[in-house]
């Protein structure tokens, strides 16, 4: 498991080294009292980077004889599969009704379903969420999230 994790972090260390070289590449700074292009994954490549060193701070901290299972029981896999299958339905969703219609039953059903919450509150990050985000990007920062092949939502374009 300690192998496991040290390749991990180092996977996320280069992963981060190559997000924040990429977008200084196009811009990180700050120009005309906006954010240049590449200014957020720049920020976001640099906390991935602290986190991947956290990890592997961890890992080579704990002995070698430290022994520790992957899942301690059933839970832990169900929520990995629950967490990995909404992830590729909103991929999917992103791709075909574009970001913010997918990001409605998204939100919802992560919110309802894994995170197990109630029915009011989970409509209601269903439908904040995707238009707060709309206003944030579209409106105040004019960056364009990924449109889908179909609009279902005229309201999102």
């Amino acid at each position: 498991m300690r192998k496991a994790e040290i390749l991990t972090s180092l996977g996320f260390i280069a992963f981060a080294i190559a997000v924040v070289l990429q977008a200084r590449a196009v811009g990180s700074g700050w120009v005309a009292g906006q954010p240049q292009s590449g200014f957020f994954p720049a920020w976001l490549g640099t906390l991935l980077g602290l986190c991947g060193v956290i990890i592997l701070g961890q890992a080579l901290r704990r002995g070698p004889d430290a022994v520790t299972t992957f899942f301690e029981n059933r839970t832990g896999l169900l929520s990995v599969i629950k967490v990995s299958l909404t992830a590729i339905g909103m991929l999917t969703l992103t791709y075909l009704f574009g970001f913010y219609t997918a990001a409605i039953p998204y939100v919802f059903i992560y919110t309802r379903f894994v995170g197990r919450r109630g029915w009011i509150g989970s409509i209601a990050l269903g439908l904040l969420v995707p238009i707060g985000s709309f206003y944030l990007f579209e409106r105040v920062l004019q960056i364009l999230l990924p449109r889908g092949v179909y609009t279902i939502i005229p309201f999102f374009q």
